[in-house]
């Protein structure tokens, strides 16, 4: 009778967060390249005025890199939260101040369920349905997936014309030493032809991702956590008395 109590008590909580509005958090991250300090990175997620939210990076070379490299790099996803399920409705990606400028966008339609975008000046459009997400909204429902115990990693994205499905593999579990501390974290994987990603996600800080690794080309590209606001840190351990 208890082993069914429990079970049920579970099911309830998971329920819960399932349909538990994402809170809003800003995370700064620095940047490497095969070790060397590149730049430094920005994460906010805020929830706007109309009931919609907005989920932003901000990227920018720091240091010395930023006499070599000018690049500065805005990325946002404006959607909606509704019963445990995100609904992109623009995205948005500009790379400025360099030699290579690049834009992309995406405006969702669901009364018509179309997607409607631009790569560069190339116009682009798609048929969605609800589940559909944007490159970077996937990101957020990553660490809300695995908040509700969703075992399968599998996304559909739209983007440049298509839908294409990004699926991550778990790779174990690791602890990592942070500027917060050390931390559990769960390693999570996509490869895409020669390129790889790795993400380490802190279960202490509701799966927000401490590390992220990039490599294309050969060259591995590096972000950890420097900071966070928005989400309670935990509890460090206290030294055992001498």
């Amino acid at each position: 009778m208890r082993i069914i109590l429990a079970i049920v008590m579970l099911c309830v909580a998971i329920a819960a967060r399932a349909t538990t509005p994402p809170q809003g958090f800003t995370a700064r991250y620095s940047l490497s390249l095969e070790g060397m300090p590149l730049g430094e990175t920005e994460r906010r997620l805020e929830r706007l005025a109309n009931g919609d939210y907005l989920y932003a990076t901000r990227t920018q070379a720091t240091g010395v890199a930023a006499l070599l490299m000018k690049d500065r790099i805005r990325e946002e996803s404006r959607f909606r939260f509704s019963k445990g399920r995100f609904l992109p409705l623009e995205y948005r990606y500009e790379r400025s101040g360099g030699k290579q400028a690049r834009s992309s966008s995406v405006q969702f339609d669901w009364k018509t369920r179309q997607a409607r975008g631009s790569h560069n000046g190339e116009v682009w459009q798609v048929p969605v349905k609800p589940g559909v997400l944007d490159r970077l909204l996937y990101q957020l429902a990553v660490t809300y997936d695995l908040q509700t115990q969703r075992k399968r990693l599998s996304y559909q994205i739209a983007e440049r014309g298509a839908v294409k499905q990004y699926d991550l593999a778990q790779a174990g579990e690791e602890i990592l030493d942070t500027p917060l501390g050390p931390q559990a974290t769960l390693k999570l994987q996509r490869i895409e032809g020669d390129y790889e990603t790795s993400l380490w996600l802190a279960k202490g800080l509701v799966y927000l991702p401490v590390r992220i690794e990039h490599t294309e080309d050969g060259k591995r590209y590096r972000a950890e956590l420097s900071a966070v606001s928005g989400i309670a840190l935990p509890a460090m351990p206290r030294p055992a008395p001498r």
